[in-house]
């Protein structure tokens, strides 16, 4: 709250006294509020008092939310239930059960271990039978083996902020597979405990295995049913589902393993060498910009350490060597705090990056060269200072390729085009993305493969180009008529490689998704758009592209509803300012409060009933940049 916010508050309710909450673990004692000018405005103790309450993170109260939602819940659908917090407080573990009124079925929720460390019954408590109860956890640890379904899955519970409130996400894990969500109010309560579309999806393919073996041996019994298979993933769609993953994490502030990051994208790493993981974490890190926390530091092994080649993988990003063993450590757990303040919800003011060539105490010594060690030394440092002009050459010539492709593609069509446009914004990431970084012989490789691809998208969109020209000069020569059977050839292989492509949310179907986010007043994650999973990152700012309205009008930009893990706009909002011909802001302040102005119109335009829009923040590209810093 800031400070003209607390002094209106004031003046409204002049009467109104502040308390420290008991069911938040507090001791329930008086508050004041404190008035600041140079930071955020607070409740806080009177001076000299000591309060009980530990937790004050974000995430303190979502046992209350939680309790509200099944409230909520419950008289939405007709149901009468008694929901307690058990426990010496109503903190302590994190711990609501549920007992609902004419049906055998419990729900216990453990949001987090209690003190310790244990996700089972509260002290004293006697579980229900598991075929009469379901158990949801949080995010606080791995799941015992004991409390798994039958049919392979668990339910998970995490929680999104969304204004004043942290709304409920109910999730269904399987073994080696990604955790599917679904809003805690979309789930309904049957005499087989809680169901969710992920959750009828498995028992359906239970039901069929059931009835396939009855038929096979006549004879009824209950077989063992192997969890569906794991669609195995791209390079590019792995290294997508591992960047989200891991921005997720940082989000929730935990430090996951390889084998929990391996369960929430359903791909088993005890299959690669660390030889690949290097290459496969250097991918995922590389296109973040300047001052970006390194995302595979979160990384952690079962002890707890960073992982044994992070600094391989530094390397490849091309930050450098740590100087020593213990001060990668410490870099490590820096990135990670980074990561968390970056991440997190709300967003926080990053620590300060710790250097990785730490300086190491050295006596110096000055020694006298002998003229042929002298003249070694020169051709070193000659040689140290050439090798950089290569790579200033390549950075200049993949500069002069997006110049010549950005005009070929003005004038471009169909599938050539829309190969140069997505090389086009390749080469535009590693150009505006990572030229920070130190050109080792990695950043090379990736530098010189952009621009050869970009160089041949080029000669193939000027020799389509051509042939056009050419067929459009020519008006005496008729192309032939395709034959039947070539024709229907065609069209079965197009139809097979649309049928092999990861399906991805049609421009229309998007649009009516984020409408309805819109209508709610809310925003939403590309994880839980329906299509939206394992979607490439150039695919991402297509979709979000082809959705606005182009007619010229004051339409409000509906991808501003997405919003990234980080809490920001997604990370190619410039581009689709740039694309839909509005100006681009140079700081991330300016778009950060384009990016609000515009969730505000969406919420304006798509109200019941609609409001009036607040203007727009952003001018057409006509304006001129400093006038629109001024916004």
């Amino acid at each position: 709250m800031e400070a003209m916010e607390l002094t209106r508050w004031r003046q409204r309710h002049p009467q109104y006294t502040y308390w420290c909450g008991t069911l938040l673990g507090g001791c329930g004692e008086r508050l004041t509020d404190r008035l600041y000018e140079s930071k955020v405005c607070h409740f806080a103790h009177h001076p000299h008092h000591t309060c009980t309450r530990t937790a004050n993170g974000e995430d303190s109260a979502d046992h209350l939310f939680m309790r509200r939602a099944l409230r909520s819940w419950m008289g939405n659908r007709g149901l009468k239930a008694t929901v307690r917090m058990p426990g010496d407080t109503p903190t302590s573990g994190g711990s609501i059960d549920v007992d609902p009124q004419g049906m055998a079925r419990r729900l216990h929720f453990r949001l987090r271990p209690d003190l310790n460390g244990s996700w089972g019954p509260a002290p004293g408590e006697t579980p229900a039978p598991r075929e009469e109860a379901d158990w949801i956890f949080g995010l606080g640890g791995a799941v015992p083996g004991v409390f798994w379904n039958e049919s392979g899955y668990v339910f998970r519970i995490r929680f999104e902020t969304k204004g004043a409130e942290r709304c409920p996400y109910l999730g269904v894990q399987q073994r080696g597979q990604a955790t599917e969500w679904t809003p805690f109010s979309a789930a309904v309560l049957t005499p087989d405990g809680l169901a969710t579309p992920a959750v009828d999806k498995i028992r359906a393919a239970r039901r069929r295995a059931t009835a396939d073996d009855k038929r096979r041996s006549g004879i009824a019994r209950s077989p063992e049913v192997p969890p569906p298979p794991v669609r195995e993933l791209g390079r590019d769609e792995l290294i997508v589902a591992l960047r989200d993953a891991l921005e997720l994490d940082a989000r929730w502030a935990t430090k996951p393993t390889l084998k929990h990051l391996g369960q929430t994208v359903g791909v088993d790493f005890t299959r690669y060498d660390d030889a690949d993981l290097v290459d496969l974490l250097t991918e995922v890190d590389i296109p973040f910009p300047a001052h970006a926390p390194v995302l595979s530091a979160l990384i952690r092994t079962d002890k707890g350490a960073p992982l044994p080649y992070l600094a391989s993988v530094i390397e490849g990003i091309g930050l450098g060597k740590p100087s020593s063993a213990p001060h990668l450590k410490r870099w490590a757990q820096r990135e990670a705090d980074r990561a968390f303040a970056k991440y997190g919800v709300p967003a926080r003011t990053m620590p300060q990056e710790l250097p990785l060539n730490a300086a190491v105490p050295q006596r110096r010594t000055r020694a006298r060269l002998s003229p042929r060690r002298g003249e070694l030394q020169g051709i070193h440092q000659a040689a140290g200072q050439g090798s950089k002009r290569p790579s200033t050459d390549e950075w200049m010539r993949l500069q002069h390729l997006l110049a010549e492709g950005q005009q070929l593609a003005d004038g471009a069509g169909g599938g050539t085009a829309a190969r140069l446009t997505q090389e086009l914004r390749a080469a535009r990431r590693l150009l505006e993305g990572t030229r920070r970084t130190q050109l080792n012989s990695r950043r090379l490789r990736v530098l010189r493969k952009t621009s050869a691809e970009l160089e041949a998208a080029i000669t193939t969109a000027r020799q389509t180009a051509q042939r056009n020209q050419k067929a459009f000069n020519d008006t005496s020569h008729e192309r032939p008529a395709e034959e039947p059977k070539e024709r229907d050839r065609r069209q079965r292989n197009t139809q097979l490689d649309k049928a092999k492509k990861p399906a991805v949310p049609a421009p229309d179907e998007l649009r009516q998704q984020l409408i309805a986010v819109a209508q709610a007043a809310s925003t939403t994650h590309w994880l839980l758009l329906s299509g939206g999973k394992n979607t490439a990152q150039d695919v991402r700012l297509t979709l979000l592209t082809q959705i606005e309205d182009r007619s010229g009008s004051d339409a409000p930009l509906l991808s501003s509803l997405v919003v990234a893990p980080g809490g920001g706009p997604v990370p190619f909002f410039r581009e689709i300012l740039r694309d839909l011909g509005l100006a681009v802001p140079r700081s991330d302040e300016a778009l950060q409060r384009i990016w609000h102005r515009e969730q505000e119109r969406a919420h304006a335009a798509y109200a019941s009933p609609p409001r009036v829009m607040p203007p727009r923040l952003v001018p057409r590209q006509a304006s001129t940049d400093p006038a629109h810093e001024s916004t």
